[in-house]
């Protein structure tokens, strides 16, 4: 787990969760090209585990995935990781004196902000998604006034744009919901660091 801009009371405290087979330093740069030195980040490192899709391969990941149609949700790795989350924020968040609460990440680790940000008992405000998409879960009511920004490619060939627009139909009854596309494919582009650093300073 890394920690960047470690300090006692930020403006925001921010959870970032790398995508399948990359690990906690994947982000570390664009987390500082963000140039947000009054919020904490956290980026925590996924475990090892056999990813079906990859042939049982062993690689750091937040829950199994059969395949790129993501069906047969991995329900029991979903809730681990959402414990683990959990348990990382609980370690920090008591401390930090009501601070804002925001989650993000790229491809699966998207998918876990989402599974995240909308069904945990902690108060996250604000989900990031890049080149993800939203897992089956049940949403409470009171997630739905959550503020959301969804960042996909359209050539997209791992995470297809079509899963990323179905998450936005999935959750459109909230009027905080933002889906831009750009002509990318799975991947990050330097644009991204201006709309991710935009949507956390909006109020």
């Amino acid at each position: 787990m890394i920690t960047i801009n470690p300090q006692p009371l930020p403006k925001a405290l921010v959870i970032w969760i790398h995508g399948l087979g990359a690990n906690q330093n994947d982000f570390v740069n664009f987390i500082n090209e963000l140039n947000l030195e009054e919020f904490m980040f956290i980026l925590p490192n996924a475990p090892l585990r056999k990813i079906t899709m990859n042939q049982g391969f062993e690689m750091r990941g937040w829950y199994d995935i059969e395949s790129l149609n993501f069906t047969n949700q991995d329900n029991e790795g979903l809730q681990k990781s959402k414990r683990y989350i959990e348990s990382i924020v609980k370690s920090k968040y008591d401390k930090l004196n009501k601070t804002k609460l925001f989650i993000g990440g790229f491809s699966q680790g998207a998918a876990l902000a989402y599974y995240v940000g909308l069904t945990s008992k902690l108060n996250f405000t604000k989900i990031v998604s890049l080149s993800g998409y939203c897992p089956e879960m049940d949403i409470s009511i009171n997630k739905l006034n959550l503020k959301i920004q969804a960042i996909h490619g359209i050539n997209d060939n791992v995470i297809n744009i079509n899963l990323a627009k179905d998450s936005y139909e999935k959750l459109k009854i909230n009027k905080n919901f933002i889906l831009k596309e750009y002509k990318m494919g799975h991947e990050v582009i330097k644009e991204e660091i201006f709309d991710v650093r935009e949507f956390l300073l909006r109020d």
